[in-house]
């Protein structure tokens, strides 16, 4: 049978918007949620709280949300281009994109610090990644990403993660 995956974005936004992922998925109306890792409610009491919806089994997949549209600041040094400090609005950022404009290192960079602060957050790298106003949909930002995934998972030692592959390794036949 087909398996329907209901995913809330945008965890980290708001502690509001935190309070209510966690209590849909407690209740099973959603079962995977994305996290801005750049966003201002995005800390590791915050992160704890989703990770422990998990300990007993998982309810909900946790993902890495790319955010790399305005209002957001880089957590990389030198990203560019910026506006006043920020990433272009989803418009100039699709037009960018299109034409590649953005530097294909720097947007790598940028990729790899938000899967390190997830890494962080969460001591392991995320179920899935996925782009904030579907960025990661993108020419340029979508070969970033998959550079970045593939980087991140030679290079990140995810304990939590064995631990999950080995119980699940155990339970089948």
């Amino acid at each position: 049978m087909p398996r329907i995956w209901l995913c809330a974005d945008d965890y980290g936004i708001s502690p509001g918007v935190n309070t209510g992922i966690r209590d849909l998925a407690v209740r099973g109306r959603l079962n995977a949620t994305s996290v801005l890792v750049v966003a201002p409610s995005c800390y590791r009491s915050e992160a704890m709280l989703l990770d422990a919806l998990n300990r007993v089994t998982q309810r909900v997949a946790i993902g890495l949300h790319v955010a790399l549209t305005a209002p957001f600041r880089p957590l990389s040094a030198g990203f560019a281009p910026l506006r006043k400090g920020v990433f272009l609005p989803l418009s100039a950022s699709v037009q960018c994109a299109l034409l590649h404009r953005f530097d294909a290192e720097g947007l790598t960079r940028e990729l790899n610090h938000q899967l390190d602060a997830f890494s962080r957050l969460f001591g392991r790298l995320p179920d899935f990644i996925d782009g904030h106003q579907h960025v990661h949909l993108l020419p340029q930002i979508r070969d970033a990403v998959l550079r970045a995934t593939k980087e991140g998972a030679k290079c990140l030692v995810t304990p939590m993660r064995a631990d999950r592959a080995v119980a699940e390794a155990a339970r089948r036949p």
